[in-house]
């Protein structure tokens, strides 16, 4: 296949998939493998963390809501997510990550629902399309594509993560009047979800690289209905405009990122969609990354919903599409 074509089908792909249509467990706030010089905030990253190596990651999320009239006085005010993971390269190909959400849902004159979620497992495979003794084809990710070394190559990167999770969150949560809190409000789920995605990076030219990931997740039934499945189709693009490797300050890149999100229909007990839920939303999300002395990285992003297509959107408050904004930071370290 012409290199020129393989690498213009691969972005092209994504620009299609972000102007027409995370991260990972998006209701109770996202986690991308997103880390290391370059890397996008929101935005999963093919990179993998490199053999025998260890990531420590923190993920703080908050999103302010709209206050609508039909829902007062109990309006869903804001919610707060730290998401930690911590991950370990198995090989330089295959990384497998740990995660445990917490989550603080106030809303108005009903209180405040706060508590662990359910624990995330993931699995990710790095491969890339590039130069390798000479001959260009597909090679699983070596030692030259791990988060140890440098992000910004010419190699076309790409990954495939998969995951699931287990019921180890709060569901039975009560509001000021002793009621239990609607399911949207609970920091767990009853049942398991299942993930699977693909993210791919390139650098363009000199200090700029893309990166593109979808993902779909699905949620299983449980007791009191079933949260409506998503998918996502992300793009970024990271600037460098500083690096000093021998500096405490070794780079800085400024982000962009289009995040697309589809959400189909909540379901009730009877197996009934939720009409007042699901829809489409498209957010613009300017952002940064800071790469520190000794592996430490930090990345920050606010998320503006700039469209957004909801089912019966008069009706809905409190979900994704609806926010002021989402404040997103994040901290890694690898050892």
């Amino acid at each position: 296949m012409n290199n020129r074509f393989f690498y213009s089908f691969i972005l092209i792909l994504f620009f299609c998939c972000a102007s027409n249509a995370g991260k990972v467990y998006a209701h109770h706030g996202g986690v991308s493998t997103a880390f290391g010089p370059g890397a996008p905030v929101e935005t999963a990253s093919p990179m993998t963390l490199g053999k025998g190596k260890f990531l420590l990651y923190e993920k703080i999320e908050f999103a302010s809501f709209e206050q609508k009239n039909h829902a007062d006085p109990e309006n869903i005010e804001n919610f707060t997510f730290f998401n930690t993971l911590a991950g370990y390269g198995i090989t330089d190909y295959l990384s497998l990550y740990l995660v445990m959400p917490y989550a603080i849902k106030e809303q108005d004159s009903l209180g405040t629902s706060k508590g662990f979620g359910d624990a995330g497992f993931l699995v990710q495979y790095g491969f890339k399309y590039g130069e390798r003794n000479g001959i260009r084809g597909f090679y699983n990710n070596g030692p030259e594509d791990t988060i140890g070394e440098s992000y910004t190559t010419n190699d076309l990167k790409m990954s495939v993560l998969g995951g699931f999770t287990v019921q180890t969150g709060d569901i039975t949560n009560e509001d000021n009047n002793g009621n239990r809190f609607d399911m949207g409000m609970q920091t767990g789920f009853a049942a398991p979800t299942f993930m699977t995605g693909f993210s791919a990076s390139k650098m363009l030219f000199q200090h700029f690289t893309l990166t593109g990931e979808t993902s779909f997740t699905t949620f299983t039934r449980h007791d009191d209905g079933k949260p409506g499945n998503e998918i996502r189709f992300n793009l970024a693009g990271g600037y460098e405009i500083f690096e000093n490797p021998q500096g405490f300050f070794q780079r800085v890149d400024i982000i962009t990122e289009s995040n697309f999100l589809h959400l189909t229909k909540d379901e009730d007990e009877h197996h009934h969609d939720e009409d007042d839920s699901g829809g489409t939303i498209l957010y613009l999300s300017p952002g940064f990354r800071v790469s520190l002395k000794k592996n430490i990285s930090i990345g920050g992003l606010l998320k503006f919903p700039v469209w957004k297509d909801l089912n019966r959107e008069s009706e809905q408050q409190g979900a994704e599409g609806l926010e002021h904004y989402r404040a997103i930071l994040t901290v890694t370290y690898s050892f």
